[in-house]
Protein backbone atom coordinates (compact mmCIF):
# COMPACT_ATOMS: atom_id res chain seq x y z
CA UNK A 1 0.00 0.00 0.00
CA UNK A 2 1.05 3.07 -0.98
CA UNK A 3 -1.30 5.76 -0.23
CA UNK A 4 -1.46 7.87 2.67
CA UNK A 5 -5.45 7.51 4.14
CA UNK A 6 -6.52 7.94 7.50
CA UNK A 7 -7.55 10.17 10.49
CA UNK A 8 -4.47 12.41 10.67
CA UNK A 9 -4.50 11.44 14.48
CA UNK A 10 -4.40 7.69 13.63
CA UNK A 11 -2.09 7.24 11.00
CA UNK A 12 1.11 5.16 12.05
CA UNK A 13 4.63 6.49 10.81
CA UNK A 14 4.86 4.80 8.32
CA UNK A 15 1.23 5.42 6.54
CA UNK A 16 3.02 9.17 6.07
CA UNK A 17 5.72 7.46 4.15
CA UNK A 18 3.35 6.16 1.65
CA UNK A 19 5.61 2.77 2.64
CA UNK A 20 2.74 0.25 4.94
CA UNK A 21 0.96 -3.17 5.70
CA UNK A 22 -0.81 -4.36 8.01
CA UNK A 23 1.40 -3.15 11.13
CA UNK A 24 -0.11 0.31 10.59
CA UNK A 25 -3.11 -0.99 11.92
CA UNK A 26 -1.59 -1.83 15.38
CA UNK A 27 -0.48 2.02 15.64
CA UNK A 28 -4.49 2.62 15.21
CA UNK A 29 -5.25 -0.26 17.93
CA UNK A 30 -2.47 1.71 20.41
CA UNK A 31 -4.28 5.36 19.51
CA UNK A 32 -7.65 3.83 20.50
CA UNK A 33 -6.57 2.89 23.85
CA UNK A 34 -4.41 5.66 24.71
CA UNK A 35 -7.96 7.53 23.94
CA UNK A 36 -10.27 5.30 25.38
CA UNK A 37 -8.02 5.37 28.63
CA UNK A 38 -7.93 8.72 28.97
CA UNK A 39 -10.44 10.68 26.49
CA UNK A 40 -7.08 12.75 25.04
CA UNK A 41 -5.49 12.04 21.63
CA UNK A 42 -1.50 10.48 22.33
CA UNK A 43 -0.47 12.59 19.45
CA UNK A 44 -1.76 16.23 19.22
CA UNK A 45 -1.02 19.81 17.92
CA UNK A 46 -2.10 23.24 16.56
CA UNK A 47 -1.95 21.88 12.59
CA UNK A 48 -1.33 18.55 10.56
CA UNK A 49 2.31 19.47 10.30
CA UNK A 50 2.62 19.47 13.88
CA UNK A 51 0.62 16.10 14.67
CA UNK A 52 2.55 14.34 11.85
CA UNK A 53 5.84 15.15 13.06
CA UNK A 54 4.85 14.62 16.30
CA UNK A 55 3.79 10.87 14.99
CA UNK A 56 6.94 10.27 13.23
CA UNK A 57 8.74 10.86 16.40
CA UNK A 58 7.36 8.59 18.48
CA UNK A 59 6.43 11.38 21.01
CA UNK A 60 4.28 9.63 23.69
CA UNK A 61 3.30 11.29 27.01
CA UNK A 62 1.15 9.96 29.85
CA UNK A 63 1.19 13.13 31.68
CA UNK A 64 -2.17 13.83 31.97
CA UNK A 65 -4.06 13.67 35.42
CA UNK A 66 -6.39 10.68 33.89
CA UNK A 67 -3.30 8.72 33.43
CA UNK A 68 -2.60 9.14 37.19
CA UNK A 69 -5.58 5.74 37.71
CA UNK A 70 -4.59 3.79 34.68
CA UNK A 71 -2.21 1.02 35.23
CA UNK A 72 1.93 0.88 34.16
CA UNK A 73 0.94 -2.41 32.44
CA UNK A 74 -1.59 -0.65 30.58
CA UNK A 75 0.71 2.20 29.34
CA UNK A 76 3.48 -0.16 28.90
CA UNK A 77 1.02 -1.88 26.21
CA UNK A 78 0.20 1.53 24.26
CA UNK A 79 4.12 2.06 24.30
CA UNK A 80 4.67 -1.21 22.62
CA UNK A 81 1.97 -0.49 20.65
CA UNK A 82 2.47 3.20 19.52
CA UNK A 83 6.68 2.05 18.47
CA UNK A 84 8.18 3.74 15.05
CA UNK A 85 9.90 0.53 14.31
CA UNK A 86 7.40 -1.53 12.41
CA UNK A 87 9.55 -4.41 12.65
CA UNK A 88 9.29 -3.39 17.04
CA UNK A 89 5.81 -3.02 17.31
CA UNK A 90 3.46 -5.42 19.15
CA UNK A 91 1.54 -7.44 16.85
CA UNK A 92 -2.10 -8.04 17.98
CA UNK A 93 -0.69 -11.73 18.95
CA UNK A 94 1.84 -10.05 21.30
CA UNK A 95 -0.59 -7.53 22.51
CA UNK A 96 -3.04 -10.61 23.88
CA UNK A 97 -0.25 -12.43 25.32
CA UNK A 98 1.15 -8.93 27.21
CA UNK A 99 0.46 -9.05 31.18
CA UNK A 100 -2.32 -6.34 30.74
CA UNK A 101 -4.47 -8.51 28.78
CA UNK A 102 -3.92 -11.69 31.15
CA UNK A 103 -4.34 -9.65 34.45
CA UNK A 104 -8.13 -8.83 32.39
CA UNK A 105 -8.69 -12.09 32.25
CA UNK A 106 -10.82 -13.76 35.32
CA UNK A 107 -9.74 -17.16 34.73
CA UNK A 108 -6.31 -15.76 36.25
Amino acid sequence: MSTIVGTPFYVAPEVLSGDYDFECDNWSLGVIMYVLLSGFLPFYGENEKEVFGKIRKGELSFDQKEFEVISESAKDLIRKLLTVDKQKRYTCSDALKHEWFIKMDPAN
